[in-house]
């Protein structure tokens, strides 16, 4: 019995070619991508956001990063 490969997200199920060596088709890859980029960038705003004023208070504006 011959057994076709599909997609392993449950929204999308499509048929792969069996010498297709990922587990997900491109589509449901490129969009996993995507999220951890933009989660990478939420991040990012978060320290920009929440961290930068901290360290400014604790050192209390002693760091000159113009030199």
């Amino acid at each position: 019995m011959m057994e076709i490969k599909k997609c392993k997200n449950k929204k999308c199920e499509r048929s792969l070619p069996k010498t297709y060596k990922h587990k997900y088709c491109e589509k449901c890859r490129n969009e996993h991508v995507k999220q951890i980029k933009d989660l990478g960038k939420a991040a990012m705003a978060v320290g920009v956001i929440v961290v930068g004023p901290a360290v400014a208070a604790i050192t209390k504006g002693k760091i000159n990063i113009k030199k």
